[in-house]
C-alpha cells in the first residue's frame, strides 16, 4: 500500500471508531511527550547554580546591563532622540527557586499503656553531582521587579520625542510612566 492511502484507510478506521480514534491519539500523544523527554536529556535544562546568590549575581548583572545597552540601541532608533542612555534600577535581585527534596522520618515511641508515631518532614535542596560536587536544581529564576527607568536622550528637549521615548520604555519594559523619567542629554564639550 502506498502511504496516501495507508493514511486514508487509517482515517476512515479512526472515523468509524472512535475507541480506535482515542487509541490513535494517544499514542501521539505518548510520542511527542517520549521526544520532548529525549530532548530535553540531550540539552541541560537544569543549569545548577553554585551558590544561589553569589553565583547568579555577576551573570544576572551582565544581563541586566546586556538589557540597558538592548534598550539604549533601540531607542536611539527613534526619530528625533540622537544619542541616548539608559539606566534601570531594581527592587530585588534576580531571585533563584531551587528543586526541594522532601525527607519523611518516622518515629514510634511505646510507653506503658500506650504506643504513638510521629512523622516528620524536612526538606533541602535537590542537588546534581556535577564534577565531583553536589550542585542544586534550579526549578526557575524570577527576574527583579523594576523600580524605575532613566532615559537621557540628545533629543529629548522636543515633548514629542520624550513621549514617544517614555511610550517605547513602557512597551518594552511593561512599567508605569510614573516609574520613568526622560532628561535631556547635556552637550559634551571635548
Amino acid at each position: 500500500m502506498k502511504p496516501k492511502q495507508l493514511f486514508s484507510s487509517l482515517v476512515q478506521r479512526m472515523k468509524a471508531d472512535k475507541r480506535f480514534e482515542i487509541g490513535v491519539y494517544v499514542v501521539l500523544v505518548a510520542l511527542i511527550l517520549l521526544l520532548y523527554a529525549l530532548s530535553t536529556l540531550d540539552s541541560p535544562t537544569t543549569a545548577p547554580a553554585a551558590a544561589a546568590d553569589q553565583a547568579s549575581a555577576p551573570a544576572s548583572y551582565e544581563t541586566e546591563l546586556q538589557l540597558e545597552q538592548r534598550l539604549a540601541a533601540t531607542l536611539a532608533n527613534i526619530r528625533g532622540a540622537g544619542e541616548v542612555e539608559v539606566m534601570i534600577t531594581y527592587e530585588t535581585g534576580t531571585e533563584i527557586v531551587p528543586a526541594m527534596s522532601v525527607d519523611t522520618q518516622n518515629s514510634m515511641s511505646t510507653g506503658q499503656a500506650s504506643s504513638t508515631t510521629s512523622q516528620t518532614e524536612s526538606s533541602s535542596p535537590a542537588t546534581v553531582s556535577d564534577s565531583g560536587k553536589n550542585q542544586p536544581i534550579v526549578l526557575t529564576e524570577i527576574r527583579p521587579t523594576i523600580r524605575g527607568v532613566i532615559v537621557i536622550a540628545q533629543g529629548a528637549a522636543d515633548i514629542g520625542v520624550a513621549l514617544d521615548l517614555q511610550r517605547a520604555v513602557q512597551t518594552v519594559l511593561g512599567v508605569p510612566a510614573g516609574s520613568i523619567e526622560v532628561f535631556e542629554m547635556s552637550m559634551k564639550e571635548e
